[in-house]
């Protein structure tokens, strides 16, 4: 069977489910071609349009999807309490719904908005980013909880081992581009110490907050999207992750969008400079490992991210000064 056949059927599985289950027809629909072997499919129907994705039994192993139920019943849940979230339809109290001959998948209400361009967000979407995100991280972590981390800092060992297989691959490749990021990354790991990031706060974080998972109107954010990755893991990465993916254009950082959504952010969250600053250097170390000789099939994200590591590299003893005054 073709993998367009595969997709067919599964596309007539789910649908054929969706009616069955919530009565729901299906007038049209249009595939949608981006993120990695899930099935999405934006529908129209006689309720409206909703958006089905379909998990993939490679990437989301059954293993995986109890944690996937978890994420997603906080995005309900963040929903019911004015987080501009899609609504999620539940059967059975499960949001991940099966269909007779196994497939899972989600079906949400549509959102209003567009994806915009990396770097291109203005200062009053930034503001509302901010205020959202702020709000975000109060609800989700009303009720402190101890467990453990879904990810974890690695340690410098583990860090260097990963440089030095990077390095030996683009200098094998004769890539002078990496060569000269990855001679930055060097600089930066022999005088830091992890020790940088042991006051980091743990708490519940969507994980994922890049372009690609959110919706703006021309002056706010309209909906963030995709918490599939949302985990027990370091808020502050939805801190700088977005600021990096909507503001940075894409050498420079505009302080006044950096001072914009740290103002919405402040407005439901403390958010000291300092922790700004860790918050940029730790979205750093977590994707250090990005920075390597581009393949054919890296993904346009995978690209921007390697931007965005470098530009913090670039500016990594200047950060203090850079957001001095917010």
């Amino acid at each position: 069977m073709s993998v367009t056949t595969t997709a067919d059927a599964i596309r007539d599985d789910l649908f054929n489910c969706i009616t069955s289950i919530f009565g729901i027809h299906i007038n049209d629909y249009t595939q949608i071609e981006q993120g990695y072997l899930n099935l999405k499919w934006m529908i129209d129907t006689d309720i409206g349009g909703l958006f089905v994705k379909q998990y993939n039994k490679t990437r989301y192993p059954d293993r995986l999807m109890n944690g996937l139920e978890i994420s997603l019943n906080h995005q309900s849940n963040l929903y019911r309490q004015g987080i501009p979230t899609p609504e999620l339809f539940a059967h059975q109290g499960k949001h991940v719904l099966v269909t007779p001959s196994g497939e899972r998948f989600v079906l949400m209400r549509q959102c209003g908005g567009n994806i915009i361009q990396p770097g291109s967000a203005n200062e009053t979407q930034m503001y509302t980013l901010g205020q959202v995100v702020g709000k975000m991280h109060t609800l989700l972590n009303a009720n402190p909880t101890d467990r453990p981390l879904h990810w974890d800092i690695r340690c410098k060992k583990e860090m260097d081992e990963l440089w030095h297989t990077r390095w030996l691959h683009a200098n094998t490749r004769q890539c002078a581009a990496t060569i000269k990021a990855l001679e930055a990354q060097r600089k930066i790991l022999d005088k830091t110490d992890v020790e940088l990031f042991s006051n980091c706060e743990r708490g519940w974080g969507h994980w994922d907050l890049f372009a690609d998972n959110l919706l703006f109107q021309p002056d706010a954010v309209s909906a963030i999207l995709d918490f599939d990755r949302l985990n027990y893991v370091y808020p502050e990465f939805d801190i700088s992750r977005p600021i990096l993916s909507c503001a940075l254009d894409p050498r420079t950082l505009p302080v006044e969008k950096v001072r914009a959504f740290v103002s919405g952010y402040r407005e439901y969250n403390a958010l000291s400079t300092p922790k700004l600053i860790r918050s940029i250097k730790l979205t750093w170390w977590k994707e250090a490992e990005w920075v390597t000789v581009e393949q054919e099939y890296d993904s346009t994200p995978i690209k921007r991210f390697r931007v965005e590591n470098n530009w913090v590299s670039d500016h990594w003893d200047h950060l203090e000064d850079l957001f001095a005054a917010i």
